[in-house]
């Protein structure tokens, strides 16, 4: 009767073990971006800035230099002839005209991946020049012209192929919902 059960338990105990390992186990984990993807950023305006034209910059960086653009001041950078958004070189500009079309999107089949991904890019950063007073300067995603997607497949829902972005006179908002980790 003893050896049974110790079967009937080692069983139970080897079919639970295969159930974790082949149930689509994730390799995200928090505080884990997990693997670099491509996504499509789809860039919308706002339809309270239709009869506005603005540019909106996304820049692709890698961990060295996140912190110095987490820091830079977006009223520098969109001053005409800034050393820092001329040195941006790989960066894709949408430029928003009034009357014109209210999106932009930059597409993951395009080159500029490439090129992205052969730098370590692990993050774009969504900058965007928003029409109305001067603005006060803040770090990071405080700046209301700044915000900073990451490209770890973790960071985002399981499937999500497109990132949408809204560009307001508030400031830019992500659309796209941001993975839970513990919603697994």
């Amino acid at each position: 009767m003893n050896t049974t059960r110790l079967l009937r338990l080692t069983s139970v105990v080897l079919l639970a073990g295969f159930a974790v390992l082949f149930s689509g186990c994730d390799t995200c984990s928090p505080g884990k971006p997990g693997p670099i993807a491509k996504y499509n950023i789809q860039v919308n305006l706002d339809q309270s800035l239709k009869d506005s034209s603005m540019l909106v910059d996304l820049v692709g960086v890698n961990p060295t230099s996140l912190p110095s653009w987490e820091a830079y001041s977006m009223t520098k950078y969109w001053q005409t002839g800034d050393a820092k958004r001329a040195d941006a070189f790989d960066k894709f500009t949408v430029s928003f005209v009034s009357g014109k079309s209210l999106s932009d999107n930059l597409k993951m089949n395009d080159p500029l991946w490439n090129k992205w991904l052969a730098r370590g890019v692990t993050h774009v950063l969504v900058l965007a020049n928003l029409p109305g007073p001067a603005r006060a300067d803040h770090p990071g995603n405080q700046d209301p012209r700044r915000q900073i997607l990451p490209l770890g497949q973790c960071s985002w829902a399981k499937g999500t192929n497109t990132l949408n972005i809204l560009v307001q006179q508030s400031g830019i908002e992500i659309l796209t919902p941001p993975r839970n980790v513990m919603a697994k």
